[in-house]
């Protein structure tokens, strides 16, 4: 095991065990999208852990979301994977992208994409009886979400490291909340996992791009000031007046 590895592993388990995401017993669907993220989410998951209980099952889930027309085997990548870790899977094929780019889904696609996406997410954990959805956000992502919802959501709202879902019966866990995006990009270089090549026409267009991009340019003005870092700790530090009656 590398040190990159040991590291990763150390801060996965930190954030499962702070927010007690995994318990004896959990069955837990990762939702794997062939991303780096995702993929050394899995490979972390399936490598034995140390300071957290073993005695959960996990499946892997991939939502083949239709957009890659001209290479539509990239899920192939996947299922040998799967079946290269001797892990249970399963994979759906939907239309999502037909939905995503129809022409009355041009102002906001992301949403409507991730809003199929999800629902396909839930219908697999349902029918497999996993109690826990594993998703491979990361620190930055967290991050990013917090000013998408404030610049266009008009809402202070990140991501929860854990979510419920349906009244307690099933919860989201995000075990990577700990974790920066350009280690998790090293990992999955260093250890050869199968990235799929990214073929959704949003790509580098996306509101989470330009917060990125916007993020990078703060940082690159205060190169001594750790941004991102400044920002994932103000959720822990808040003090919010009470809003007035009035609305606008």
């Amino acid at each position: 095991m590398t040190r990159l590895h040991k590291t990763l592993r150390n801060r996965m388990e930190k954030a499962i065990l702070d927010y007690q995401m995994i318990e004896k017993g959990d069955r837990i669907l990762i939702g794997v999208s062939g991303g780096p993220d995702s993929l050394s989410l899995l490979k972390l998951l399936t490598g034995g852990l140390v300071h957290v209980t073993n005695d959960f099952s996990l499946t892997a889930g991939h939502i083949n979301l239709g957009f890659d027309k001209t290479e539509p085997q990239g899920w192939r990548t996947l299922e040998s994977h799967f079946q290269g870790l001797n892990i249970d899977y399963r994979i759906v094929h939907t239309r999502i992208s037909d939905h995503a780019l129809a022409p009355n889904a041009r102002k906001n696609p992301c949403f409507i994409c991730s809003f199929y996406r999800r629902r396909e997410v839930y219908k697999v954990a349902h029918e497999e009886k996993c109690n826990k959805i594993a998703y491979g956000h990361h620190k930055d992502d967290i991050v990013e979400t917090l000013l998408i919802n404030i610049l266009y959501g008009r809402k202070i709202e990140a991501m929860n490291p854990v979510q419920e879902v349906f009244w307690g019966k099933m919860h989201i866990i995000r075990p990577l909340s700990y974790t920066d995006e350009n280690l998790l990009k090293n990992f999955a270089q260093e250890s050869d996992l199968p990235v799929l090549r990214r073929s959704c026409p949003m790509e580098g267009r996306t509101r989470r791009q330009k917060v990125k991009e916007l993020i990078a340019r703060f940082q690159e003005d205060e190169k001594n000031a750790n941004i991102r870092e400044n920002i994932f700790k103000s959720l822990t530090h808040v003090n919010v007046a009470l809003a007035p009656q009035k609305t606008f």
